[in-house]
């Protein structure tokens, strides 16, 4: 408690000039505050001061500034209301009464328990002011309610009529400094908020995939004729198809063609994050929120605010957060891992899996609502076995492309016969195999300085080795599906025997099957026969 004499016979004038210098003197909204404290000891009884911010719907108080014997403090957002009062209509316009009520009068003197307004009594318990009595003054910029100051003393009944005068002095500059102060703390958030973006961004610049859609008039056709349809309406997307197929490009298609094209593309993959950290990057988290969150940090929901996500493996999510990801999709608001403010969600969400969804919503393993939720508009994206016109037209981009991206000569390493082989090939690792195959090529022939590197034998070190059995690194099992591993061994089979599926010799008898077998098995795998040299 401040124990020095008041002083009530200054000047009102010379209150006014001495407190708007302090207040204009320096730009650290606290500093000031601290400094007009020091003089408004000399002239009335005074324990603390502080700036508070209603927000628009007068749901939440913000300290901006706060002055406590001498002790500054940091912004802090708190929520007037209770989880029922918040969704109550009678409370917000009791709210908006009594804020109404109070404009005739630009300061109050408030003791404490008899408190004359809702908004008020509310607001001085949210803040935590002692319960001793204070002065408040309401601030308004052009008409627009912004806040209120408080001055306040632990003594009950300490404040007089004059005290309340030389307050109301300086309406005016405490409002202007509040408004830039508010402007001050913007800039600094959107300044940060650009440099974590371009940090970011960066990275995502070194990672992303490419945009040109090669097939798109032929083995995409249909591909291409859905995402012209739906890339306007901001309706969710589900991507299907294998491992390697091209969800990513697709995805990136949508978004260029959407109404969205000049927001942010965000991409997440579900599977490559641990489950503990998957709420932290998805939807953000405060400053010492957990161990380790030293700074605030926007999730990717936040990032790609008037843009498009990619949920990319959605089918890999946690049944725990995708209870958080239904909710954002029905209320379009979502809150950062230790905070209570809600954040609006403005953003198109495409989803993209491998996996059988259906067959995981029915054995228990992905949640129904939210999958019908996300299947609004399901596209299914072919193998490359499917589309194997476009093979050749792959090749050439992926030659142009790896070229400049490895500073070699852009020339085509394959011969025609070798382009067929590629045609006839089973891709089960699909596109991104082709691209990884194109690359190996590029690399051998600028080594050896040779047309001929990918003829028979060395071609096979270029074609698919999988790891038939294996863990992943969160101890699952993952297999090759015993189809694959049958179409492979078929497909290498034949590049041994040139293509000859009969006679002595024969890739029929090496496999020991009849050779009409081998042809029914071919035509069911989408293999095609290979032609002699």
């Amino acid at each position: 408690m401040n124990e020095k004499r008041p002083d009530l016979s200054v000047d009102e004038n010379s209150v006014f000039r001495e407190m708007t210098m302090r207040i204009c003197g320096n730009l650290d909204i606290n500093a000031a505050l601290k400094s007009c404290m020091e003089y408004l000891e000399h002239l009335m009884p005074i324990d603390g001061m502080s700036l508070h911010l209603f927000d628009k719907g007068f749901l939440y108080v913000q300290t901006i500034a706060q002055v406590i014997n001498n002790h500054s403090s940091s912004s802090v957002k708190i929520g007037l209301f209770g989880n029922k009062e918040y969704l109550s209509e009678e409370v917000r316009k009791c709210t908006h009464k009594s804020w109404n009520e109070m404009q005739m009068k630009a300061v109050d003197i408030f003791n404490a328990n008899s408190y004359s307004d809702f908004l008020t009594s509310r607001m001085l318990q949210a803040i935590s002011i002692p319960d001793g009595c204070a002065i408040v003054m309401r601030l308004k910029i052009e008409g627009n309610r912004i806040g209120v100051l408080a001055i306040y003393s632990y003594m009950k009944s300490q404040y007089t009529k004059k005290h309340a005068s030389y307050l109301s002095l300086l309406h005016e500059p405490f409002a202007i400094a509040m408004s830039n102060a508010i402007k001050h703390k913007e800039v600094v958030k959107l300044n940060d908020s650009l440099s974590d973006d371009i940090q970011y961004l960066s990275k995502e610049i070194m990672l992303i995939s490419g945009t040109e859609i090669i097939g798109a008039e032929s083995g995409l056709k249909e591909v291409m004729m859905m995402v012209r349809r739906i890339a306007p309406i901001d309706s969710s997307v589900l991507l299907l198809g294998e491992t390697g197929v091209g969800k990513e490009v697709i995805a990136n298609t949508l978004h260029k063609m959407s109404l969205r094209k000049d927001g942010p593309f965000i991409k997440i993959n579900c599977g490559s994050i641990p489950e503990t950290l998957v709420d932290s990057e998805l939807f953000g988290h405060e400053k010492g929120a957990f161990t380790g969150a030293v700074s605030q940090k926007r999730g990717r929901f936040e990032r790609a605010h008037k843009g498009t996500l990619l949920l990319d493996e959605i089918g890999e999510l946690p049944l725990s957060i995708q209870v958080r990801l239904l909710r954002i999709l029905q209320n379009k608001e979502f809150e950062r891992v230790g905070g209570s403010e809600p954040i609006s969600a403005n953003v198109r969400i495409i989803c993209a899996t491998n996996s059988p969804l259906q067959d995981m919503v029915d054995a228990g393993k992905f949640r129904g609502d939210l999958f019908f939720r996300i299947n609004v508009f399901p596209i299914m994206i072919p193998p490359l076995r499917q589309r194997k016109e476009d093979i050749p037209a792959l090749v050439d981009y992926f030659i142009k492309r790896k070229s400049k991206e490895l500073k070699f000569k852009a020339v085509n390493p394959f011969t025609t016969g070798e382009i067929d082989r590629l045609i006839a090939y089973h891709w089960p690792g699909n596109v991104r195999e082709l691209e990884n195959v194109v690359e190996r090529a590029l690399i051998l022939n600028t080594i050896t300085n040779k047309r001929d590197t990918l003829t028979q034998p060395c071609y096979d070190a270029f074609l698919w080795q999988p790891r038939v059995v294996q863990k992943t690194s969160d101890g699952r099992v993952e297999a090759v599906k015993l189809d694959e591993l049958i179409a492979l061994h078929i497909q290498r089979t034949l590049y041994c025997t040139n293509g000859r599926i009969g006679g002595a010799g024969g890739t029929a008898e090496l496999l020991g099957v009849n050779p009409s077998t081998l042809r029914t098995r071919m035509k069911k795998f989408g293999i095609e026969r290979i032609q002699k040299k």
